[in-house]
């Protein structure tokens, strides 16, 4: 006997035997143990997933002997049996019930008045006669209508079944006159299942790894999982060797690039590193790899960066653990803002790259130019050089004297306060009065019951401060020893930060983020608002929508970073939601305002009830 392919040898012949499309078998086993069998049913779904093996399996299983002389395996087992008369015609080929069509080849009005005059006949054995349209989507439009009025209203024996892998294509009249069923794409795990009982069966033992590598390559489609695995076979195996299938071997035969030259590039972008990343654009023309299918897989793969970032998880990852665990270590080396920008950057190269002839150039290029997009947006701030450049204010003598006098120093640390700079209200930190001057060799007597507090230089905090203010002369008030020992900030020696400072240049430091490409991170803080500041530098951001707060708490040590770097202050970031808010905010719908207008409005409510009015909405 001539040999037999893999996806003919192994194709399924049970309902239960069809991977993954549970949704469409359960229903058509209900509708059998029911009595409820349809005239037209539309298989719809990607190449390979079973939509015309399942199309067979229910011609056979209405036609089957045993399901309609025994009610009992009916409605416990409702699958084809395999041995009465019927099944095992189908099986030879020589069942005069079933019929199947290629509508690629035979689209024309006449193959579809050919089909409605033997739609008359009644089948020869069992309750029907099954009529299945492949590439359904193939028949003209004059075909269409010349099918429509046998679809309406056909004969109680027919049961029409179209196969399509394009149901947009189907008209609406057709679609209207039939049950839909959309059968998914196979998920990955359930392919490698599949391949690996095959492999088994056939006596050849294979790698977790490279099973996995044939299904991700079959895209969901398990008929071109089988062929490939069949290539597979033939050139991994040796009559003299063992009969094994190696990881290695599958790579080399479908020329598949490993996750670590995408991680190599990755590491160039963090690194910006030129010469690297040139040396990988080398190694892909040197091995023959094509640069279309690189890049094709290196949007992928930033797109599983996107994955962590987004969700904080890498159970949408189709990889090895391994290969997860390397994900989830190197999704903090890039901020989303640059892996969309990178992303968007490569979709356009890859458009661009099928009007070009010289490839390498250009594919080189765009490597280079990630480089670029991922220096322009790293997570490491760098100041101005204008801010560089720019002069420290000098502070006035009476309002900070310079932190190099040590006389200074020592009559700040012996200062008293005063009671009405103590007396501030709670939760709201304001800036505080300067002291008055003692006289003239002189200090201000310690009051009972306070603390001897350490000398600390608030001048840098001032200047660092008076450098974000629209007055260059304009500086902070000096503060006295109560409020530094009421601030707690005595013993540890950091400096208290000033809220009204903070909104000051708010708007410019959202402007600073946004021209680093954090515009995702800015929109988000457009719906927050600074709340206060706690005396050892918390600063507290109230949000009133439920997605920004979690974003924010995502990215807070990102933003606790940038807010550091900007203010060139050592800040905390404290994130709260604000449920009220966000429910006063949330816009309502044209119902709940009427319906809130019927409840609170009497005259609204007389008319209703008395004389049966009706709100239009």
């Amino acid at each position: 006997m001539s040999y037999q392919v893999i996806a003919r040898k192994y194709r399924p012949a049970r309902f239960a035997d069809i991977t993954a499309q549970e949704h469409i078998t359960g229903t058509i086993q209900n509708s059998l143990r029911m009595g409820r069998v349809g005239h037209g049913y539309i298989f719809s779904g990607l190449r390979g997933v079973g939509k015309t093996t399942a199309a067979r399996v229910f011609a056979k299983a209405v036609n089957c002997e045993r399901m309609i002389d025994d009610p009992k395996y009916l409605k416990e087992v409702t699958e084809p049996c395999g041995e009465c008369e019927s099944c095992r015609d189908f099986d030879a080929g020589a069942s005069l019930n079933i019929s199947e069509f290629d509508a690629a080849s035979n689209n024309g009005v006449d193959d579809i008045r050919l089909l409605r005059e033997n739609v008359r006949y009644g089948p020869q054995k069992g309750r029907y006669r099954v009529y299945i349209i492949d590439e359904v989507h193939m028949l003209t439009t004059a075909a269409f209508n010349a099918f429509l009025k046998t679809l309406e209203e056909p004969p109680p024996h027919a049961i029409f079944i179209f196969a399509t892998t394009e149901l947009h294509k189907i008209p609406a009249t057709i679609a209207s006159r039939c049950q839909r069923f959309n059968f998914k794409r196979i998920p990955i795990d359930r392919i490698q299942g599949q391949l690996q009982q095959i492999c088994d069966a056939e006596g050849i033992q294979a790698d977790a790894d490279a099973l996995q590598l044939v299904a991700r390559k079959a895209q969901g489609s398990m008929r071109d999982a089988q062929s490939i695995l069949d290539q597979v076979i033939a050139f991994a195996l040796d009559n003299e060797g063992e009969r094994a299938i190696r990881y290695e071997k599958v790579s080399d035969l479908l020329s598949y690039i490993d996750d670590d030259h995408f991680f190599m590039v990755t590491d160039a972008i963090a690194n910006a590193d030129a010469a690297a990343m040139l040396d990988l654009a080398g190694m892909v023309h040197r091995n023959g790899y094509d640069e279309q299918d690189f890049i094709e897989k290196l949007i992928e793969h930033f797109r599983n960066f996107l994955i962590i970032h987004n969700l904080r998880s890498s159970k949408l990852i189709e990889r090895p653990e391994p290969v997860k665990e390397r994900y989830q270590r190197d999704a903090l080396r890039l901020t989303p803002a640059a892996i969309m920008a990178m992303t968007d950057f490569l979709m356009q190269t890859q458009r661009e790259l099928k009007f070009y002839a010289e490839h390498q150039f250009r594919f080189e290029l765009a490597l280079l130019k990630l480089i670029e997009l991922g220096r322009g947006t790293s997570q490491t701030p760098t100041a101005p050089a204008d801010e560089k450049k720019k002069p420290e204010p000098v502070a006035p003598p009476s309002a900070s004297p310079a932190p190099s006098k040590p006389a200074a120093s020592a009559r700040r640390s012996k200062t008293a306060s005063t009671p009405e700079s103590s007396a501030t209200p709670s939760g709201l930190p304001l800036v505080p009065e300067p002291p008055p001057a003692p006289p003239a060799g002189r200090t201000a007597p310690r009051q009972s019951g306070s603390k001897p507090a350490a000398a600390i230089d608030l001048g840098s905090w001032k200047q660092a401060f008076s450098k974000f203010g629209s007055n260059a002369d304009q500086h902070l008030p000096a503060r006295n020893r109560s409020q530094v020992e009421e601030s707690g900030v005595g013993d540890s020696g950091a400096p208290v930060a000033v809220l009204e400072q903070l909104r000051m240049e708010w708007g410019r430091f959202l402007e600073h983020l946004s021209a680093k490409g954090l515009q995702v991170l800015v929109s988000h803080l457009h719906a927050s608002e600074l709340m206060a500041c706690s005396p050892s530098g918390v600063v507290q951001l109230g949000c009133c929508r439920k997605f920004s707060f979690e974003e924010l708490q995502h990215d807070s040590a990102l933003l606790e970073s940038e807010l550091s770097d900007f203010y060139k202050l050592p800040l905390k970031l404290a994130v709260r939601y604000d449920a009220e808010r966000d429910a006063c905010t949330r816009e309502k719908s044209v119902f709940t305002m009427f319906q809130e207008l019927t409840e609170t409005n009497e005259v609204v409510r007389y008319l209703i009830t008395e004389f049966g009015a009706e709100l239009a909405y």
